[in-house]
C-alpha cells in the first residue's frame, strides 16, 4: 500500500472512531460485545474504501487525482510524510 493509502486508511480509522465516540449514548443500550461488533464492521469499513480509493490510486495515471482525493478527505502532505 503507497502511503496515501496508508494516510487514508489512518483518516478513515480516525473519522470512524470519533464518531462511535460521539454517538456513545446512543448506542448505551448495547451489550459490551455488540458494541465491540459495531465497532469493528465500522473500521473494516473505513479499511476497505480506503483499499478501494487506493486502488483507484493505483490504477490512474496522474497525481491530480492523489491531490484531489488527499483533499477530500484531509490528509495533508505531512501525514504522507509520515509513512
Amino acid at each position: 500500500m503507497s502511503p496515501v493509502g496508508y494516510a487514508l486508511q489512518e483518516r478513515f480509522g480516525t473519522v470512524c472512531r470519533a464518531e462511535l465516540q460521539r454517538l456513545q449514548k446512543k448506542t448505551a443500550s448495547l451489550t459490551p460485545e455488540h458494541r465491540a461488533e459495531v465497532h469493528a464492521l465500522t473500521l473494516e469499513l473505513a479499511q476497505r474504501m480506503a483499499l478501494r480509493l487506493e486502488a483507484a490510486l493505483a490504477a490512474s495515471s496522474g497525481g491530480e487525482l492523489a491531490a484531489l482525493v488527499m483533499r477530500l478527505f484531509a490528509v495533508t502532505p505531512a501525514d504522507v510524510e509520515d509513512r
